[in-house]
């Protein structure tokens, strides 16, 4: 549970808790669990974090703001904003290598049927599966828009 310390809706300090709490009032003797009214009258206040909203990761971040009193309640919630054009290249570069690892990984699985002792009658579509698995980078669109190609093998 995340604490916040107010006095008349004005932070003083956030995060808080309770260890903090005792740790600022030496002289003073807290029972070891604490009432929500018994908090409040030291000005400390759970702080409820609202779920993160849904983004668009390629070209949104989302941030976290300072905590506020809404309704009597202290929360922090968040807000969506323009990624920079350096956060975007990054997260490019990493969805990029995440979609050839997964590529390598189907790949790899076939492998076998490369093999010159593969006894199935199904090599020229395993042939163009594997071509499809290594064009998956040229498709337009990528790393964020991919189709993954697929192909009946009987």
């Amino acid at each position: 549970m995340n604490y916040i310390h107010a006095e008349n809706s004005i932070v003083i300090e956030y995060p808080y808790s309770i260890e903090k709490m005792r740790s600022d009032n030496p002289q003073t003797s807290f029972p070891l669990e604490m009432s929500a009214e018994e908090l409040a009258e030291w000005g400390v206040f759970a702080v409820e974090e609202q779920a993160p909203p849904a983004f668009n990761e390629q070209t949104e971040s989302i941030e976290l703001q300072p905590p506020a009193l809404v309704n009597g309640v202290w929360v922090v919630g968040w807000v969506v904003v323009a990624a920079s054009a350096e956060v975007m290249a990054e997260r490019t570069e990493k969805k990029a290598a995440e979609i050839r690892k997964y590529r390598d990984k189907l790949l790899a699985s076939t492998d076998y049927t490369q093999l010159a002792d593969y006894q199935g009658t199904d090599i020229e579509r395993y042939k163009q599966l594997r071509q499809q698995y290594r064009d998956m980078p040229q498709q337009a669109g990528f790393p964020w828009l991919v189709v993954h190609p697929l192909i009946s093998i009987d």
